[in-house]
């Protein structure tokens, strides 16, 4: 078992290109369906801010490792 110090928390990995893939497709099914224009209308504002972070997030985090993490022992 392992614990994340608190006093350091490192920002979750998170794939910006799959997420941004799998919110275009869903996009583009909801655009066809009647009455979920504005569903569609929020998705499209989530892939432009996806888009607007996307770069920022490429840079690589400073001393952030899985190896900060404590193991521990069972109890």
């Amino acid at each position: 078992m392992f614990r994340i110090p608190r006093d350091k928390p490192w920002p979750p990995a998170i794939d910006l290109t799959t997420v941004r893939d799998t919110l275009a497709y869903m996009q583009d099914d909801m655009t066809r369906v009647p009455g979920l224009e504005k569903v569609a209308d929020a998705l499209a504002r989530t892939l432009d801010e996806i888009d607007a972070v996307k770069p920022a997030m490429a840079r690589p985090l400073a001393s952030n490792s899985a190896f900060a993490a404590r193991f521990l022992p069972w109890r």
